[in-house]
């Protein structure tokens, strides 16, 4: 399916956007990429679609590339990239704490 969807959208560039914009009358695929807001609808449209039990946001992607990337054991610079962080930020640090609840705990070998 992913594959389809790449080559359908001509996705062949590493570097481009991976969702694109469809135009409004023909549905066609348009170059560029989705704006911010646009994508964080689209995230909030399809967590209330699954009926999660928590509000999706855009954010909750930005939140999930950090707390994964760390997962992977990726150096702060490279997670930092893609998030628009600087490598020492705070904000990023933070969300490897709350991903890190149950990872990282003292007591996990204690119970």
């Amino acid at each position: 399916m992913a594959g389809a969807w790449k080559a359908e959208a001509g996705l062949s560039d590493s570097d481009d956007f991976a969702y694109k914009p469809l135009h409004n009358r023909w549905h066609t695929v348009m170059d560029g990429g989705l704006d911010p807001e646009t994508s964080g609808d689209v995230i909030t449209r399809l967590g209330k679609w699954a009926e999660l039990s928590f509000r999706t946001t855009g954010h909750s992607l930005r939140r999930g590339l950090a707390t994964s990337s760390k997962r992977d054991v990726n150096e702060r610079k490279v997670i930092a990239r893609p998030g628009g962080w600087v490598e020492n930020s705070a904000a990023m640090e933070g969300y490897f704490e709350d991903g890190d609840g149950w990872e990282e705990n003292a007591v996990v070998k204690v119970l």
